[in-house]
């Protein structure tokens, strides 16, 4: 009796382990690098808004951060991240051009799903994230002169931004982890200078790039 007892105290302990090492597969962390286009939307009815928005282009910056993947099952994921970002704009007219670089501490948390086997897997990924506007810098060009400048905050600044990202991308089996390749659109929801004598709007447009590898914990 007393080696059944063993045996199955053995056997229980055996299961729980094993469900135990299953459950800790199913969270990945790892890093994220990568590039991003970025631009600005304006929207307004005054003539102003009206000439500037056909003159912004897209500027390319960069990104990088963590990333925590926790499978739900072998198709549904949720996935938050810290990440990074740098956003803005660019405009050259006449000779003269002007970049802005926007840096952002960005946290999305995204439903991220899986599809395909084997060593090569395909995902979607879309979720809302939340940013802070960290700080800024202007560089100016004309007439042979470059001229770079910090940007200052006021008061109708709105360095908080809500957003929603959508993005798809292929997840690669390396070694112990996969390699993540994601091509993302950032959708900025909240408008940047919060000037109740204006209606018109300002808000980010990001197209990201970026790789990552993730491991399971």
């Amino acid at each position: 009796m007393y080696y059944m007892k063993n045996k199955i105290l053995l056997t229980v302990a055996a299961a729980l382990g094993l469900a135990f090492a299953a459950e800790a597969q199913t969270v990945s962390i790892g890093p994220r690098v990568g590039a991003t286009f970025a631009k600005l939307n304006l929207s307004g009815d005054d003539e102003f808004t009206d000439e500037v928005k056909d003159l912004i282009q897209s500027k390319p910056g960069l990104q990088f951060g963590a990333v925590a993947n926790v499978m739900v099952n072998d198709l549904f994921s949720v996935q938050p991240e810290l990440l990074y970002v740098q956003k803005g704009y660019q405009i050259e007219e006449g000779g003269v051009s002007a970049k802005e670089t926007m840096n952002y501490l960005e946290v999305p948390v995204l439903a991220k799903i899986s599809f395909g086997s084997g060593q090569v897997q395909g995902f979607v990924t879309a979720g809302p994230s939340v940013g802070y506007w960290l700080s800024a810098k202007n560089k100016y060009e004309y007439d042979g002169e470059e001229e770079t400048e910090d940007y200052e905050f006021e008061d109708e600044d709105n360095r908080t931004e809500f957003g929603a990202n959508f993005g798809v991308g292929l997840a690669y089996k390396v070694g112990a982890g996969a390699l993540n390749l994601d091509v993302r659109y950032g959708l900025g929801l909240s408008n940047l200078y919060d000037d109740s004598g204006d209606d018109s709007k300002v808000k980010n447009r990001v197209v990201g790039v970026s790789l990552a590898y993730l491991f399971s914990l």
